[in-house]
């Protein structure tokens, strides 16, 4: 896996997410797009999407950027569709970089996408992890997505390029807060279960 570095220079494995053969992790739902491309079936949805991660410390809107990484957003929305992220736990919690989850598995070793297998990077120049609430897919080195994503705490310049965004945070950043200062072992799992209870979609961000 691809061996990145915190903020501080000290590396680290936290953003990878390792797909055993094996795994035993939940399977999405059947997933039959039509031929038309990611773009068309997205717009088909709506230009503008947003979801609500319902969390047992609150709500956070995310923003999606349906127009600017078509596979990865229909990606992510299509689980979300399928309730394939409901009663999932972030694995992994970092003060001052990000959480990541995704992972019906809890392990940080599991998660699937909408074709089954892992899906190619879609990095843009004109996103960048530059603000607390990116939103960007976890992966096991270049074109390696499936269901993992992590959600920033500050800017980190140093993955850019390397992760693909596609969402912000929009609303919620006091629940951020509170995921923040969940205290975490020394692997970095939470000490006290955060968890996404289920997630609601939107066609309209500000709905």
């Amino acid at each position: 896996s691809r061996r990145l570095q915190r903020s501080d220079g000290r590396p680290h494995l936290r953003l990878a997410c390792h797909l055993p053969q094996n795994s035993g992790s939940r399977q999405p739902r059947p997933y039959n797009p039509t031929r038309v491309s990611p773009r068309t079936r997205i717009r088909t949805l709506g230009a503008i999407m947003s979801v609500t991660l319902h969390t047992n410390l609150g709500d956070l809107k995310v923003e999606i950027f349906c127009e600017d990484v078509p596979r990865t957003a229909e990606n992510f929305l299509a689980l979300c569709a399928g309730d394939y992220y409901n009663n999932t736990s972030f694995h992994r919690n970092i003060k001052g970089f990000m959480i990541q989850g995704g992972d019906p598995t809890g392990t940080g070793r599991g998660g699937q996408s909408i074709w089954g297998g892992k899906f190619p990077d879609e990095i843009r120049d004109t996103l960048k992890h530059t603000n607390r609430g990116i939103l960007s897919m976890a992966n096991s080195g270049s074109n390696a997505n499936n269901s993992q994503f992590f959600i920033t705490y500050a800017k980190a310049p140093h993955i850019n390029g390397k992760n693909t965004i596609f969402g912000k945070v929009i609303d919620g950043f006091t629940v951020l807060d509170m995921m923040e200062k969940t205290p975490g072992d020394e692997m970095d799992r939470p000490l006290a279960e955060i968890r996404i209870n289920k997630v609601t979609i939107h066609a309209n961000p500000l709905a």
